[in-house]
């Protein structure tokens, strides 16, 4: 974590004077999902995953993505002042569920570069694979098929910039959601939830921990995870969207592919209170996640399911 905050990009760039050019690196991990076991399990607990459900919540993979992010923004050739990015958005497709039992690949790297009117715009991409069923694991050429990807949306804040070549970031729609039925009325959200989470996630960002370690960087008090809260939405749509199956012990109950879109719109302090609000259009559901005293929603979920 120091290693992040401490990371100041280029200084050509940051200072305005040359088009940020993204590294060709990557990060990679393996993981055995069965000794993962208690960590998903705790995952599944904090984010209010179905417990009938026998697959892994597709965010927990976002959530080891985004540690392994880490190694290519502490790289020397990362543009980007590290302290101060802000993660905007998070895209999930889910081509195939994950059981618990899996063996899975994750790999991260630099997507591209916008302009942004706040500074620039870039996402980091993450692909999920999992060895094919009917390869033995010891085979040479056994195949590989891509179960998910990922990709993050982060904006780098600063004044001056050179944007030749660069294309404008594209401006979210946000949709209304007075016409959305209340699927969660005033959940609440406790002070320590940010200590929780990091214990599973590894996130120990001083912003979600403790009012004073998030006024050093100049909030008024911690706030939570962005992908806590994209994942509890999900597990709370997912519950009203495939009760039925879940009732019926259908295992994954969900249909694939899938897409889990979520914009992240303004920060939520802790401790708070909000409401989830769900609009199901068919083969599009949005969620929301909001509070009485602020219009603006603090994320916008879209689903995507054939």
């Amino acid at each position: 974590m120091l290693e992040l905050l401490f990371q100041n990009g280029i200084k050509a760039v940051t200072q305005g004077n040359m088009v940020p050019i993204l590294p060709t690196i990557s990060s990679t991990e393996t993981y055995d999902l069965a000794t993962f076991k208690d960590n998903i399990y705790q995952y599944h607990c904090c984010t209010d995953w179905p417990s009938k459900i026998a697959v892994v919540h597709p965010c927990w993979f976002a959530m080891q993505a985004i540690q392994l992010q880490a190694k290519l923004f502490t790289d020397k050739a990362q543009p980007f002042k590290v302290l101060g990015l802000v993660h905007v958005a998070n895209n999930i497709q889910v081509n195939q569920w994950v059981h618990g039992t899996a063996m899975v690949t994750i790999t991260c790297r630099f997507g591209q570069v916008w302009s942004h009117s706040r500074g620039y715009m870039f996402n980091v991409l993450a692909t999920v694979t999992q060895r094919c069923a009917n390869k033995p694991e010891t085979s040479d050429d056994a195949e590989t098929q891509v179960v998910m990807t990922i990709d993050s949306h982060y904006l780098a804040r600063q004044e001056q910039m050179q944007t030749v070549g660069l294309l404008a970031y594209p401006t979210p729609v946000i949709q209304a959601y007075d016409e959305s039925q209340i699927v969660t009325s005033q959940l609440p959200l406790p002070s320590d939830l940010g200590k929780v989470y990091a214990k599973i996630s590894g996130d120990y960002n001083p912003i979600h921990l403790h009012p004073l370690s998030a006024k050093l960087f100049g909030l008024k008090r911690h706030i939570a995870h962005g992908m806590w809260t994209k994942a509890k939405t999900f597990s709370t749509l997912t519950k009203l969207l495939w009760a039925d199956a879940i009732k019926q012990n259908v295992s994954p109950p969900f249909p694939q592919p899938i897409t889990i879109n979520v914009q992240f719109l303004q920060m939520l302090y802790l401790p708070g209170l909000v409401d989830i609000r769900m609009q199901d259009n068919g083969s599009e559901v949005f969620g929301w996640v909001v509070s009485a005293d602020r219009p603006k929603p603090y994320l916008q979920m879209r689903i995507c399911k054939p």
